[in-house]
């Protein structure tokens, strides 16, 4: 990685940030670089500001002689934005941040730090990865793919075992101990991490875009759904309500297509359902004492559940086949809602003239205790390989990382490019705390594909049109349940 000098002034700037955050990052906007740099020249860190004094606990002086440290990203672009960046300063400000990150991790530990992007997918990375590190490839000490895909990875034993690296602390608020723990086999297997340095997963959270132009239009007052949400009673049902409200038949033939001023437009159903069932907070595995997953994945609950998305997919208003129009018709003022949306989608939006604003996914119902943000499984994340020849520094770099993005990178995104550069109103980012503060990942959800596809079964059922839930879980359980076990297994007798 080259080396250059960064201004004082720089540094001043990227290391103002909030203490309400997990981990996040933007895409390089050149034409906004000024707008970026005044949004945090006027946010001066303040005196006690936990972010910017924050701290880990290596030892004074830790150094490892110029040592190189190599890191696989699977995809090239986010290699681009958020973890090789530019390798210079540009004026953007998450770009800037990147960068006096990565040189903030060389000059204190002394290593060569470089990451290398890939074009990798889902189901292409495991593909990639496992050849490399079971033939004993030395060549990367970090890999980082995307959650779909690393979760396939582990069961073939590439990766080490977290709690077993030293100078790792996950007790530090750069860690993110609930997502990292929703993904682990048991309670000793930590073979996935997640946390500030693993940017995409703010990108990634699942989020309701709604145009508040339309909602004036039919409903009134935009700051009265805020309210709802705030309130808690924000439900499946009510914004079935509100997409059936907001329908007008504008090409008079009777049916809701994309010609029509819509309540709901979504590319497709598939991805588009994930939110509202892992937001519906049902309990669709339990742990045994020793922390290993046993499905649970029948319920009255999960029943009524794909009923209710049923219904609401399917309510009149509601476009679910739009060709790709989705973003289009929505910037247009003809919907109410947007699916497939991530706050990474903002970028996209940018341009929009009608102003629109942020949702969480809404409750099962209002009996339900609180919002549950899913964080779409393309978000990267990192895994140590068993092949590095550098374990015994990969945990002071991964704390390194973790606490100069925690400084850093996350609030140039997260405070400067989502909270004030793309936020209309100041409930907004209220309402982007709230969905922050709630994000996680599920374990079927997840572990999708080692356990026989049992965390799509809603995307399949919804996109047909079914409520068909408990034979559709019957006829896939059993292989499910198979492919679990003999993973968990496989990693009892690893440890002995």
């Amino acid at each position: 990685m080259k080396t250059y000098r960064i201004a004082a002034l720089f540094l001043a700037l990227v290391m103002a940030g909030s203490t309400l955050l997990s981990c996040g990052g933007n895409e390089p906007d050149e034409t906004d670089a000024g707008k970026d740099t005044a949004a945090v020249a006027e946010t001066e860190p303040t005196e006690t500001d936990p972010r910017r004094d924050a701290k880990d606990g290596l030892p004074e002086g830790l150094q490892y002689d110029g040592r190189s440290f190599n890191i696989y990203c699977g995809i090239i672009k986010e290699n681009d934005l958020y973890f090789e960046g530019l390798g210079e300063t540009n004026g953007e400000i998450v770009n800037d941040a990147v960068y006096a990150r990565n040189m903030a991790v060389e000059e204190r530990l002394n290593i060569d730090m470089t990451s290398w992007g890939y074009d990798d997918a889902y189901n292409t990375i495991a593909g990639s990865v496992t050849p490399l590190v079971l033939a004993g490839d030395s060549s990367y000490d970090l890999f980082l793919g995307q959650q779909a895909g690393v979760t396939q990875i582990i069961t073939e034993n590439c990766f080490v075992n977290a709690h077993d690296i030293e100078n790792i602390d996950f007790s530090n608020p750069w860690w993110n101990n609930n997502y990292m723990s929703e993904l682990e086999l048991g309670e000793s297997y930590r073979y996935l991490l997640a946390g500030d340095y693993f940017i995409s997963a703010l990108t990634k959270e699942r989020v309701i875009f709604f145009n508040k132009d339309v909602y004036s239009e039919f409903y009134g007052d935009p700051n009265e759904l805020y309210e709802e949400v705030l309130a808690g009673n924000w439900t499946i049902d009510r914004k079935k309500e509100l997409i059936e409200g907001a329908f007008v038949d504008m090409n008079n033939d009777g049916i809701t297509d994309k010609g029509d001023r819509l309540g709901f437009a979504a590319y497709l159903a598939l991805a588009s359902v994930d939110g509202y069932v892992y937001g519906a907070e049902i309990p669709f595995y339990t742990r045994d004492e020793d922390g290993f997953v046993q499905l649970n994945m029948i319920s009255d609950k999960a029943v009524s559940l794909v009923e209710k998305l049923n219904e609401m997919f399917y309510a009149q208003g509601s476009c679910i086949k739009t060709d790709g129009e989705n973003v289009a018709i929505f910037k247009e003022g003809r919907a109410l809602f947007l699916g497939n949306g991530m706050f990474n989608l903002i970028i996209d939006l940018r341009d929009m003239e009608q102003d629109y604003g942020f949702l969480p996914h809404p409750k099962y119902d209002e009996s339900q205790a609180e919002y549950r943000t899913l964080v779409h499984d393309t978000a990267l994340l990192g895994g140590i390989s068993v092949a590095s020849q550098n374990l015994d520094m990969m945990g002071a770099v991964l704390e390194v990382l973790g606490v100069e993005s925690y400084r850093t990178v996350t609030p140039a995104w997260y405070e400067t490019a989502l909270k004030v550069k793309y936020t209309r109103d100041d409930i907004s980012a209220q309402i982007i705390d709230l969905i922050n503060e709630t994000a996680t990942t599920n374990f079927i959800y997840a572990y999708n594909f080692a356990i026989n596809g049992l965390g799509n079964v809603y995307r399949d059922l919804v996109t047909a049109g079914s409520s068909d839930y408990v034979s559709t879980v019957e006829k896939k359980l059993s292989a499910g349940e198979t492919k679990l076990n003999a993973i968990i297994e496989a990693f009892r007798s690893k440890q002995g």
